[in-house]
């Protein structure tokens, strides 16, 4: 599930593993060697990154794009394309926070704890008591090492903030080496509400009736029977008081909060026992504790944030953010296009409400995450905006498998701009952006506020993406195309295939 198509990541032997899932360490290294090892035109992927640059503003130009660049020589870029792949997790968010002026404690965003865990979590570091805030995977990791570090641990998750994440259980049965294999099948997308596909004639009858609901909510929710089976929460033998706390009311079905898979087998046993679990907010902090708006203290000399990330485009002015339809306050639009998208918008969520009735009902008290004041992102796919060939977004999207989406995202891109992909009318083409937009919306009320979440339409969002580059090699197959588990690697004949079709002249 880890990699690219053309290079395939191998551990080593004695490396640990769990259900074929490992460190990550070893996505780390496999990516070093990956920039190191492909050349092109005398040059590798790493010479050609700039390390220590802030890109400050990128304008358009009669003759292309200006890009204003920071670091240790600021310069000016010109070029006629843009791709912008800076992504969801450029911009680190940290809580609010009021530090009592006396706070010494270290306070680290999960973006650089690789960078310093050892040293901050050894022995001698005086980080006795070890604080982690936030909900999701990254925090749940960091709760893991400390606890292994033999550090008093603490896990804040707050109330306003999306609450604790879902845990899948990376085991699986059958043929497959982890859940995520088994869920990355076409048969898993089978009953599936998605705006990239029609489903199955006897699975639309199943959606539509109401004899049936039950039935159909049973399936879809199975999966969050199965992991919070599996964590206990409520009946671990030993478990401190405020484990329960974990049991996420977020749902897998409607990815309403973090999701994550645990890669530890004692992880549960290890956290219930030894960690103290606070479901509250921040009102403040002495020197050495943080105080909770319910007037608990928590001890802390090292806080840990696994807190996410802002996934904005501060390059661009808000005329540019209009312009390119990327997320922006509606007050900057016209009013006459505001109103247009507005109409697009209602038609879409009215027609998708019909298609997928179970839809008008999501969870109470879903929460919408990141910019739910501004406009959703018009991009074509995710990626194009319809006013402008010459620039490109990629990695913007939502997906489950970065490596899966990244190279199915290239494969368009590169087709897009030799000319063998064409935009529809742009009437049409706002309508297909506008009903995108509005199932991210209805189909993952909190983490699709901006139109691109595609948690679980990844197969079927990069079969769309390549299927339109007019490639079909990465196809298994009647049975196998449904039962094998869709990775990056089935991409592999890709590169042949389009340089077959379209020949090299014209191939980027």
């Amino acid at each position: 599930m880890t990699s690219f198509s053309d290079v395939p990541l191998t551990i080593p032997e004695h490396a640990p593993t769990l259900h074929d899932t490992f460190q990550a360490e070893y996505v780390t290294q496999y990516l070093e060697e990956y920039i190191n090892s492909h050349v092109y035109n005398g040059q590798t992927l790493r010479d050609r990154v700039r390390l220590g640059a802030e890109v400050r503003s990128v304008e358009k130009s009669e003759t292309g794009w200006i890009l204003q660049i920071n670091g240790a020589d600021s310069l000016s870029i010109r070029c006629a394309r843009v791709a912008v792949a800076s992504g969801l997790t450029s911009s680190s968010i940290f809580p609010r926070l009021s530090y009592h002026p006396d706070w010494t404690a270290p306070v680290l965003h999960h973006r650089d704890f690789g960078v310093h865990a050892q040293s901050i979590l050894k022995m001698s570091s005086g980080s006795k008591n070890v604080t982690v805030v936030g909900g999701g995977k990254s925090a749940a990791d960091m709760v893991y090492a400390s606890i292994k570090a033999g550090k008093n641990v603490n896990w804040i998750v707050r109330k306003t903030g999306e609450g604790p994440g879902i845990f899948m259980n990376p085991a699986a049965t059958g043929r497959y080496r982890n859940n995520v294999e088994m869920g990355a099948t076409r048969k898993a997308t089978t009953l599936s509400p998605s705006c990239f596909h029609s489903i199955p004639e006897w699975a639309r009858e199943l959606h539509h009736s109401v004899l049936q609901r039950a039935e159909l909510e049973s399936k879809l929710y199975a999966a969050d029977r199965r992991y919070k089976a599996w964590a206990n929460y409520r009946g671990r033998k030993d478990a401190l008081p405020g484990f329960r706390e974990l049991e996420p009311t977020a749902s897998f079905f409607w990815s309403n909060g973090p999701v994550g898979m645990i890669q530890h087998d004692d992880f549960w046993d290890l956290v219930s026992r030894k960690v103290n679990i606070y479901r509250a907010d921040f009102a403040g902090t002495t020197n050495k504790s943080i105080i909770l708006n319910d007037g608990r203290e928590v001890l802390t000399d090292l806080l840990l944030c696994g807190t996410g990330w802002s996934s904005t485009y501060p390059f661009f002015s808000p005329k540019q953010l209009c312009r390119l339809g990327l997320p922006h306050d509606p007050c900057d639009e016209d009013s006459k296009e505001a109103q247009t998208w507005n109409d697009l918008m209602e038609k879409a969520d009215k027609q998708i409400l019909e298609e997928y009735p179970i839809l008008a009902n999501p969870p109470i008290g879903c929460r919408p995450i990141g910019g739910s004041n501004l406009t959703t992102a018009r991009l074509y796919n995710g990626m194009a905006p319809l006013t402008d060939k010459s620039v490109i977004f990629l990695g913007r999207a939502r997906m489950s498998n970065n490596f899966l989406g990244a190279e199915a995202q290239a494969i368009w891109a590169t087709a897009y701009w030799d000319g063998h992909i064409i935009l529809p009318e742009p009437e049409q083409a706002r309508r297909e952006v506008a009903y995108m937009n509005a199932f991210s919306r209805r189909r993952y009320p909190s983490r699709g506020v901006d139109g691109l979440n595609f948690h679980a339409d990844l197969l079927l969002y990069t079969d769309k993406l390549v299927t339109e580059a007019g490639l079909k090699s990465h196809r298994k197959g009647w049975w196998d195309d449904d039962e094998e588990p869709c990775l990056a690697s089935d991409f592999k004949d890709c590169k042949n295939e389009y340089l077959t079709k379209y020949g090299p002249n014209e191939a980027a």
